[in-house]
């Protein structure tokens, strides 16, 4: 199930809760809001049967096989033991709402820069192709040398024609490879997630995401009457990056141990990927007043602020740089396709 959709069903839940149906009757007015008969198959039915069964809600929603984390299910546990299952859902949908809002946030200023790249390779492939032959049987008529760009130009396309499908071929092996180790390899997947927050630009985005996200669990959490020991345990297990899911062990461990949660960040994250100096700044500040709840809150807050203003910022500098990028690429093409041409009008 989409993060949206389990947004909506939240929601549609905590509603039907604050109205006062019980949770059974809610479950299948949600499945069957028409009051006709649900469809056979419907992935509500295997809740509604294990709350028949006599199991609780937070069981089920783990034995569900639509991708209820263990901070979705956590919270939902904590209500059920607190008899605050509502405001625990409200919670819930008020998280899945900003982390939805992020993800969107991210996905909207990284799909025009990747469709306008791909449409300047197709644009520069075709000229290589069908275009750069042609002025080529026209500079093969002149008895003079080639200035050093066209002739790069003629010899990049002539290569590009003659192992344009091995290219095609070796590019589709390399992202076959890529998806097999990414699906198989561990390891592989905790070396690529460290190397995005290594990159400038997208480590800069990445860290902001994860802290709000991180931050904002463990405030919930806590909130809700989770002891810190288990509250980052379980921000552990919903991680949906090793690096952050790595991270979180290593800072139970370290709590284990007796250390202070700045102390065990800063030990379980050398290279400050993740926690910088000033956030680790502010934890010991938290600590030492005893408003670490609070502190955990301002953090969630300030990240997410500075991943909005960033990728408005992004947002804004991406149009220009790509309308100047397609501009040299093509102005360059034609600067080298017309520099025989001007040196020809010249000598005559």
């Amino acid at each position: 199930m989409k993060l949206s959709e389990q947004q909506v069903f939240t929601t549609q839940l905590v509603t039907l809760l604050d109205a006062g149906v019980s949770l059974v009757p809610a479950l299948k007015m949600i499945r069957d809001p028409q009051r006709t008969h649900a469809p056979k198959k419907h992935w509500l039915n295997p809740l509604i049967d294990g709350l028949h069964q006599g199991q609780s809600f937070s069981v089920c929603l783990r034995n569900s096989q639509e991708g209820f984390d263990a901070f979705y299910c956590g919270l939902v546990e904590i209500g059920e033991h607190s008899g605050q299952l509502s405001q625990m859902l409200l919670k819930i949908s008020q998280d899945l709402k900003k982390t939805e809002a992020i993800k969107s946030q991210l996905k909207k200023a990284m799909t025009y820069p990747l469709c306008v790249l791909l449409l300047s390779i197709f644009l520069l492939v075709g000229m290589l192709i069908w275009v750069i032959p042609s002025f080529e049987q026209v500079f093969a008529g002149f008895n003079a040398q080639l200035p050093p760009l066209t002739a790069f130009l003629l010899d990049l396309s002539r290569w590009v024609r003659q192992y344009f499908y091995l290219g095609i071929l070796c590019i589709a092996s390399f992202i076959t490879l890529l998806l097999v180790c990414w699906s198989r390899l561990i390891r592989f997947q905790k070396a690529v997630d460290q190397l995005f927050l290594r990159i400038p630009l997208a480590g800069m985005l990445l860290h902001h995401a994860l802290m709000a996200r991180w931050n904002m669990t463990i405030y919930i959490l806590q909130t809700s009457g989770t002891p810190l020991l288990q509250a980052i345990r379980i921000s552990a297990r919903c991680s949906d990056h090793w690096f952050l899911h790595d991270t979180s062990t290593q800072i139970y461990r370290q709590l284990l141990q007796g250390q202070s949660l700045h102390t065990a960040a800063s030990m379980s994250d050398q290279h400050q990927l993740l926690f910088k100096h000033e956030t680790l700044q502010l934890l010991a500040v938290g600590e030492e007043s005893g408003s670490l709840v609070q502190m955990m809150l301002y953090l969630a807050n300030f990240h997410e602020r500075r991943l909005t203003e960033q990728l408005d910022v992004l947002m804004e500098m991406i149009e220009p740089l790509m309308v100047v990028i397609m501009g040299l690429m093509v102005g360059g093409m034609v600067i080298a396709l017309y520099l025989p041409l001007f040196k020809l009008g010249e000598m005559a």
